[in-house]
């Protein structure tokens, strides 16, 4: 069901978009004999067709329930909610991943959620949304938007403002990322790994700092859209529409500062020609925003220290957007 008009969203009335799915998918439950989501780590492969003298792994974090390694925030979450006897509705900013995260955790938990998500959303995800029954709020804007929207709908509706780049409750569920990494490989050297709004980053580092190891973290941002990186540019639209924020966090570029982790700008091109060489190559249908970490490697790898390893963080699109992503090809 749609409702089109004017909500009032804190203080400011803007035009926005509410959509409900038929159905309860997603209501506030007692967990009484209700299993919780059991996450198995995810594999490591190499990527022996595109570097066959290099050692590059991937860690296919887009194998994860949900499609994407949000579910790792959603779970450390809601283990921490559950545990404090607590059960708000969730509001959940996303540009579709961290949603989708929430969702299948919620859903797992017995919490409500409800997604403040860009009009743009992609396809793939706007449609695994509405399949879970999630209430999707969609605004005009990017992340920063979505991020004071929710903020505002938080507080009207007494619900838990899901923050998936600030709140240790969520970022510390990306630790365990880096731990099955350390584990199954324990001489990784190099990690590559996309840079959003920060939180995959902040959970890295937290993983670090209580486990010292001489790997060096490698992050990669759209050139056509930085944030973390120093630029001069104008920014335009970018294909890893995952990754976009409007404005920085201070809290992550003292963070980015303190640890020397090196954040660095991909180009558009190179970004597209890693999603069809991943696909042509290795067989993997993965995001824009899981593929720049390919393109990262692939042009930066005799300067990295092997063993090397790329976070492939989600696979949620819709495979003609794939196709024309990679071959040109209309979508449907």
């Amino acid at each position: 069901m749609r409702e089109r008009g004017t909500r009032l969203v804190g203080r400011v009335s803007r035009p926005v978009l509410i959509e409900r799915t038929e159905g309860t998918a997603l209501e506030s439950r007692p967990t009484e004999n209700l299993p919780m989501l059991q996450l198995t780590p995810t594999p490591l492969i190499r990527l022996g067709n595109l570097f066959p003298r290099r050692d590059v792994y991937a860690k296919c974090e887009f194998l994860a329930p949900s499609g994407c390694f949000k579910i790792r925030g959603a779970v450390h979450l809601l283990e921490h909610l559950s545990r404090e006897g607590r059960r708000p509705p969730l509001i959940v900013p996303s540009m579709g991943n961290t949603a989708l995260g929430a969702a299948a955790g919620a859903q797992a938990f017995g919490f409500s959620m409800t997604g403040v998500v860009p009009q743009t959303i992609s396809r793939a995800k706007d449609e695994k949304l509405r399949a879970l029954g999630v209430e999707l709020i969609k605004i005009a804007g990017g992340g920063s938007d979505l991020l004071r929207h929710a903020t505002d709908i938080a507080k009207e509706r007494g619900g838990y403002f899901v923050h998936p780049h600030l709140d240790p409750n969520w970022t510390d569920g990306y630790q365990s990322i880096l731990g099955e990494l350390m584990h199954a490989l324990p001489s990784c050297r190099s990690l590559v790994f996309p840079v959003g709004g920060g939180g995959l980053l902040m959970g890295l580092l937290a993983y670090l700092r209580k486990n010292p190891a001489p790997v060096r973290l490698f992050g990669c941002e759209p050139y056509n859209y930085p944030k973390y990186a120093r630029f001069d540019h104008a920014r335009s639209t970018t294909v890893a529409d995952g990754l976009l924020l409007e404005t920085p966090h201070p809290v992550v570029q003292k963070a980015i500062a303190e640890a020397g982790a090196v954040v660095s700008m991909v180009p558009e091109a190179d970004i597209r020609t890693a999603l069809r060489d991943l696909f042509e190559t290795q067989g993997l249908v993965v995001e824009p925003s899981s593929a720049i970490t390919l393109a990262f490697v692939k042009t930066h790898a005799e300067e990295l220290e092997a063993p090397i390893c790329v976070v492939l963080t989600g696979e949620n699109i819709a495979r003609e957007d794939h196709r024309h992503i990679c071959y040109g090809e209309p979508g449907a």
